[in-house]
């Protein structure tokens, strides 16, 4: 415990706040109400796209970390290496901050989703009879809140890292992953509420507002 508090504290300030970011995303995620809603269990309806949507988060999560850690070693070696200098983003330590607020925002906006739905935000992809389509909140802006705050959330932490192949592998895994999500997530509301839901995805945009 004491090298993993001394190890923490030998960070970069932005260093030390996205590892807080990191965390609260973390705990944020596993904030849900209800039995239903934290069921792990995925039905035929979810088609595999919880497990592309986690696989994708280990990318940015593993590669703010791996980095860091890097940056904070003494070898000249490794400073060099892809995942050190040589990967480097231009405009440190700004850039890094600007990622730690992008994640902070991210966490705000997917609370926000959570708390708009409620025992209705499952872990898995379900939807049942009492269940109704939701234009409140944020989803009066996009149909898709919860995953934007994600992808804000896990691509700010990817830029935190101060590493531009890390923020590559992790724009393209998580948006790969999350437009699966969203296109399985449709297809299964259309299903269920037909031409309300049809009507909801032509007035609202899925994670942008107004584009």
């Amino acid at each position: 415990m004491p090298d993993l508090l001394a190890g923490f504290r030998s960070l970069p300030p932005y260093g030390i706040a996205g590892v807080v970011v990191l965390l609260l995303y973390a705990a944020q995620s596993e904030l849900r109400f209800g039995r239903r809603a934290r069921a792990i269990f995925a039905g035929p309806q979810d088609r595999g796209s919880t497990i592309a949507v986690s696989l994708s988060a280990v990318v940015p999560l593993l590669g703010f970390a791996l980095a860091l850690k890097v940056r904070s070693a003494s070898s000249l070696t490794l400073q060099r290496s892809w995942l050190g200098q040589g990967g480097a983003i231009p405009g440190m330590p700004a850039v890094a901050w600007a990622g730690v607020g992008i994640g902070a925002l991210g966490i705000l906006v997917r609370l926000w989703a959570v708390l708009a739905l409620r025992e209705r935000y499952t872990r898995t992809l379900q939807v049942g009879d009492d269940h109704a389509i939701e234009r409140g909140g944020p989803y009066r802006l996009v149909r898709h809140p919860g995953y934007l705050g994600s992808l804000l959330c896990l691509n700010g932490l990817a830029l935190a890292s101060g590493n531009a192949p890390v923020l590559v592998a992790s724009v393209v895994t998580t948006l790969a992953a999350y437009a699966y999500r969203i296109r399985v997530e449709d297809a299964m509301l259309v299903s269920r509420f037909g031409e309300a839901y049809e009507l909801y995805r032509r007035e609202v945009r899925a994670l942008v507002p107004f584009l």
